[in-house]
Protein backbone atom coordinates (compact mmCIF):
# COMPACT_ATOMS: atom_id res chain seq x y z
CA UNK A 1 0.00 0.00 0.00
CA UNK A 2 2.87 2.35 0.70
CA UNK A 3 3.97 2.23 -2.42
CA UNK A 4 1.21 3.20 -4.36
CA UNK A 5 1.19 5.97 -2.07
CA UNK A 6 4.82 6.68 -3.28
CA UNK A 7 4.22 6.60 -6.56
CA UNK A 8 0.87 8.70 -6.34
CA UNK A 9 2.77 10.88 -4.73
CA UNK A 10 5.75 10.88 -7.36
CA UNK A 11 3.11 11.12 -10.08
CA UNK A 12 1.72 14.01 -8.57
CA UNK A 13 4.78 15.61 -7.91
CA UNK A 14 5.88 15.21 -11.69
CA UNK A 15 2.77 16.57 -12.65
CA UNK A 16 3.30 19.70 -11.00
CA UNK A 17 7.14 19.83 -11.51
CA UNK A 18 5.52 19.79 -15.42
CA UNK A 19 2.56 22.09 -14.88
CA UNK A 20 5.58 24.98 -13.51
CA UNK A 21 7.85 24.11 -15.85
CA UNK A 22 5.09 24.85 -18.59
CA UNK A 23 3.64 27.77 -16.97
CA UNK A 24 7.49 29.72 -17.10
CA UNK A 25 7.96 28.85 -20.18
CA UNK A 26 5.25 30.59 -21.07
CA UNK A 27 6.01 33.52 -18.64
CA UNK A 28 9.12 34.01 -20.51
CA UNK A 29 7.73 33.80 -23.84
CA UNK A 30 5.80 36.11 -22.59
CA UNK A 31 7.71 38.34 -21.32
CA UNK A 32 10.08 38.04 -24.80
CA UNK A 33 7.10 38.97 -26.44
CA UNK A 34 6.17 42.37 -24.40
CA UNK A 35 10.51 42.82 -24.30
CA UNK A 36 10.41 42.67 -28.09
CA UNK A 37 7.26 45.11 -28.43
CA UNK A 38 8.86 47.84 -26.37
CA UNK A 39 12.33 47.55 -28.27
CA UNK A 40 10.15 47.90 -31.44
CA UNK A 41 8.71 51.22 -29.75
CA UNK A 42 11.89 52.59 -28.46
CA UNK A 43 13.35 51.77 -32.10
CA UNK A 44 10.56 53.66 -33.44
CA UNK A 45 10.77 56.96 -31.43
CA UNK A 46 14.71 56.95 -31.77
CA UNK A 47 13.76 57.00 -35.75
CA UNK A 48 11.33 59.71 -35.24
CA UNK A 49 14.02 61.32 -33.58
CA UNK A 50 16.56 61.32 -36.02
CA UNK A 51 14.29 62.13 -38.42
CA UNK A 52 13.51 65.49 -36.71
CA UNK A 53 16.56 66.38 -35.78
CA UNK A 54 17.98 65.55 -39.39
CA UNK A 55 14.70 67.82 -40.98
CA UNK A 56 15.61 70.22 -38.11
CA UNK A 57 19.54 70.64 -39.33
CA UNK A 58 18.10 70.64 -43.27
CA UNK A 59 15.80 73.62 -43.05
CA UNK A 60 18.38 75.60 -40.42
CA UNK A 61 21.27 75.24 -42.77
CA UNK A 62 19.13 76.32 -45.78
CA UNK A 63 16.23 78.94 -44.59
CA UNK A 64 16.42 81.85 -46.79
CA UNK A 65 13.76 84.03 -44.74
CA UNK A 66 14.63 87.85 -44.30
CA UNK A 67 13.98 89.67 -41.48
CA UNK A 68 13.56 93.07 -43.74
CA UNK A 69 10.96 91.76 -45.87
CA UNK A 70 7.82 93.76 -45.39
CA UNK A 71 5.35 91.94 -48.37
CA UNK A 72 3.03 89.52 -46.96
CA UNK A 73 2.35 86.05 -48.72
CA UNK A 74 -0.71 83.83 -48.27
CA UNK A 75 -0.66 80.00 -48.37
CA UNK A 76 -3.10 77.40 -46.79
CA UNK A 77 -1.57 75.18 -44.01
CA UNK A 78 -4.10 72.76 -43.41
CA UNK A 79 -7.46 74.43 -43.01
CA UNK A 80 -6.20 77.77 -41.90
CA UNK A 81 -4.69 80.50 -44.18
CA UNK A 82 -1.40 81.25 -43.03
CA UNK A 83 0.90 84.42 -44.22
CA UNK A 84 4.78 84.80 -44.38
CA UNK A 85 6.92 88.11 -44.83
CA UNK A 86 8.95 87.66 -47.78
CA UNK A 87 10.68 90.13 -50.51
CA UNK A 88 9.29 90.83 -54.40
CA UNK A 89 12.26 88.34 -55.69
CA UNK A 90 11.12 86.05 -52.71
CA UNK A 91 7.45 85.99 -53.85
CA UNK A 92 8.37 85.15 -57.86
CA UNK A 93 10.65 82.54 -56.69
CA UNK A 94 7.94 80.78 -54.56
CA UNK A 95 5.22 81.29 -57.84
CA UNK A 96 8.02 79.61 -60.02
CA UNK A 97 8.89 76.68 -57.41
CA UNK A 98 12.57 77.93 -57.29
CA UNK A 99 11.23 78.46 -53.08
CA UNK A 100 8.92 76.17 -50.69
CA UNK A 101 7.17 77.10 -47.50
CA UNK A 102 7.98 74.48 -44.75
CA UNK A 103 6.86 74.15 -41.47
CA UNK A 104 9.65 74.66 -38.73
CA UNK A 105 9.52 73.04 -35.19
CA UNK A 106 10.51 76.26 -33.67
CA UNK A 107 6.89 77.58 -32.91
CA UNK A 108 3.61 76.35 -34.18
CA UNK A 109 4.29 79.74 -36.82
CA UNK A 110 7.79 78.91 -37.78
CA UNK A 111 7.28 78.61 -41.94
CA UNK A 112 10.92 78.91 -43.17
CA UNK A 113 11.21 79.55 -46.48
CA UNK A 114 14.08 76.93 -48.65
CA UNK A 115 15.09 76.05 -52.19
CA UNK A 116 13.19 73.66 -54.23
CA UNK A 117 15.84 71.15 -53.75
CA UNK A 118 15.57 71.33 -49.67
CA UNK A 119 12.12 70.82 -49.79
CA UNK A 120 12.50 68.36 -51.63
CA UNK A 121 14.99 66.26 -49.73
CA UNK A 122 12.62 67.09 -46.53
CA UNK A 123 9.43 65.54 -48.49
CA UNK A 124 11.27 62.42 -49.07
CA UNK A 125 11.42 61.43 -44.98
CA UNK A 126 8.82 63.93 -44.09
CA UNK A 127 6.55 65.02 -46.52
CA UNK A 128 3.51 66.72 -43.89
CA UNK A 129 6.45 69.27 -43.34
CA UNK A 130 6.38 70.75 -46.66
CA UNK A 131 3.46 72.86 -46.91
CA UNK A 132 4.02 74.79 -50.22
CA UNK A 133 5.66 74.17 -53.24
CA UNK A 134 4.55 74.74 -56.76
CA UNK A 135 5.33 73.15 -59.74
CA UNK A 136 8.74 74.24 -60.97
CA UNK A 137 8.41 76.89 -64.64
CA UNK A 138 10.78 79.32 -66.00
CA UNK A 139 9.59 82.92 -65.33
CA UNK A 140 7.65 83.11 -68.88
CA UNK A 141 5.17 81.89 -68.59
CA UNK A 142 4.19 83.37 -64.95
CA UNK A 143 3.02 86.88 -66.12
CA UNK A 144 0.03 89.19 -65.05
CA UNK A 145 -3.18 87.63 -66.53
CA UNK A 146 -5.16 91.01 -65.83
CA UNK A 147 -1.90 92.97 -68.02
CA UNK A 148 -4.29 93.14 -70.62
CA UNK A 149 -6.48 95.26 -69.14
Amino acid sequence: HQRKKSKALAMEEAARRAEARQRAEVEAARKREQDRQLNQRREAEKQRREQAARARQLIDGHRLNEPEAEHLYNFQDGRAIRSIRVTPSQRKALAMGRLAIVRGDRSPFDFPLVPRETARKLAEFMPERVLLLHPESSGDEIGDEWGDW
